[in-house]
């Protein structure tokens, strides 16, 4: 009973850690149909799984009640890690043909665990893909879910009323801090509907039902067909969101809208999608050249020397050099240990989960010890408040400095610039359609 209200504690302790995270990191989040996640009774929720770590926070933290999640069984082979995770309400599962440690795979275990769970009225979250890829592509799903949600049913003779819940995230820049998340929660999937089909074959029954899982999850996200379309969409939708900003849900629409349209051009016409590809790419590859940036062509015509810009420059100064160290660590950390991409994100965020904290401490205790308590309390006040609003700075300065940068090159290669331009604008008249 102690142990358990000790976990309670814990969990919503850690929720309250990741909601932080998630305010800083991802301040720019969209959650569409968020309410169908107020659930009440027995609920499997699924989501695509492109940013490791990171995606099943973002779904479990904006879900009222407590989640168990399913996980890699190879991350509990070390006997403490083992341990904390059982306890931080994960259970183990094997993955075939991922989790190498692991001769034979064996979920029976996992999977009576998971039916006793669902059968409590308990909420799992799982990835149905298996793996995490950093790619705007959903990637087939295992049948695990389907087997787990059909299991559970069955012991209780279709009668537990399980639904499953499927989430779509959509990241713009997701390795990026103050990134812009879109989510979509769809509508929930009656499991007891599949019990005709189960009776009357399971196999049969647990495939079909995976199918339908994936094409529910893929209507709440971007689905490319292939990477060269997910680098054809994106270098489109950067030039129509430089000239045109919108906000994240418009944003979202207008990019399914941008990808319906490719779509039926490689369909269609598939030299002329084939024209338009090596379009974007050979624009890309010119700004590489040269060192610009596409909105640095963008905001050529906006004024570097603002306001905000003159006034603010000692704010960001301040907050610059008394967030130095815990801000450029993690990304030094990041960039040094060359993981796959999709952990960046994570790493971090937790990285600076750490160094955040210690370096405020360091700062304040040395503060302390130079110019006394009162001062040193109001300086670690001022540490987080210059350290946002240096991020803010940087937000407005930089699109204007690219911009500058660009207008001083223009002036220097006008031929170049004035092509360059037409290029731009044959693929912005493109994206706009």
């Amino acid at each position: 009973m102690i142990l358990r209200f000790f976990l309670l504690v814990l969990y919503h302790f850690f929720k309250k850690l990741v909601q932080l995270y998630q305010v800083i990191y991802f301040p720019f989040t969209t959650f569409r149909n968020r309410k169908v996640l107020a659930f009440k009774g027995p609920g499997i929720i699924i989501s695509n799984h492109p940013n490791t770590m990171v995606d099943p926070l973002h779904v479990i933290s904006r879900t009222p009640r407590q989640s168990f999640f399913l996980a890699n069984a190879s991350m509990f082979k070390n006997p403490v890690v083992g341990f904390i995770l059982r306890y931080l309400y994960c259970i183990p599962i094997m993955r075939p043909g991922k989790d190498q440690k692991i001769k034979k795979v064996d979920n029976r275990k996992s999977f009576a665990a998971s039916f006793n769970h669902l059968g409590n009225g308990g909420i799992i979250f799982i990835a149905p893909e298996g793996g995490s890829e950093l790619e705007r592509h959903l990637r087939p799903f295992k049948t695990g879910t389907a087997r787990i949600a059909l299991g559970a049913e069955a012991e209780k003779g279709f009668s537990l009323n399980l639904h499953i819940y499927p989430v779509g995230l959509t990241y713009e820049q997701p390795t990026h801090c103050g990134s812009r998340l879109y989510m979509e929660a769809g509508e929930p999937i009656r499991v007891a509907d599949w019990q005709e089909a189960f009776e009357e074959n399971e196999i049969q029954a647990v495939k079909d039902l995976t199918e339908h899982l994936e094409n529910e999850t893929r209507k709440l996200l971007i689905h490319t067909d292939n990477q060269e379309q997910d680098q054809l969409l994106y270098r489109l939708d950067r030039i129509l969101q430089h000239d045109q900003p919108v906000a994240v849900e418009q944003h979202y629409d207008r990019t399914q809208r941008l990808l319906a349209q490719l779509k039926r051009l490689a369909t269609e016409q598939p030299t002329a999608y084939q024209e338009l590809v090596e379009t974007a790419n050979n624009y890309r590859q010119q700004l590489k050249v040269i060192k610009q940036t596409d909105r640095g062509i963008s905001y050529q015509g906006k004024s570097l020397w603002t306001i905000p810009i003159l006034l603010g420059w000692p704010v960001w100064l301040y907050g610059r050099i008394n967030n130095f160290f815990p801000y450029e660590i993690p990304r030094l950390l990041e960039r040094k240990i060359q993981l796959y991409i999709g952990y960046r994100s994570t790493v971090k965020i937790l990285a600076g989960a750490l160094t955040f904290p210690f370096f405020y401490w360091l700062q304040y205790q040395l503060a302390q010890w130079l110019l006394g308590e009162t001062f040193a309390g109001w300086y670690l006040l001022s540490l987080p408040v210059s350290g946002l609003l240096t991020w803010v700075y940087a937000r407005h300065f930089l699109p204007r400095w690219e911009g500058f940068r660009y207008r001083k090159w223009a002036k220097q290669h006008a031929k170049e610039a004035v092509d360059l331009q037409e290029t731009r604008k044959q693929l912005a008249a493109i994206a706009d359609c």
